[in-house]
């Protein structure tokens, strides 16, 4: 599973799904609580922690992954 990120702390994973991102949300410590429907925040005490394990996209592309995603549904 690849992490991504952006710069306004979302995080999401590919191969995307919900059930892969509450899997990358256990894998990284990250309480559900942080779950916003299509994506994790990072929590504010742990970016420089999570990011360097992310791949960094723009807003856009995290918005696109998710779209692609949901057209398959």
């Amino acid at each position: 599973m690849t992490y991504v990120c952006d710069t306004a702390r979302h995080l999401i994973c590919i191969p995307y799904s919900i059930e892969n991102l509450h899997a990358m949300a256990d894998e990284l410590g990250i309480s559900k609580c942080w779950f916003h429907k299509t994506h994790y925040d990072i929590p504010k005490k742990r970016i420089a922690e999570i990011t360097a394990k992310c791949t960094l996209v723009t807003s856009k592309q995290i918005v696109n992954i998710i779209k692609a995603h949901e057209s398959k549904l």
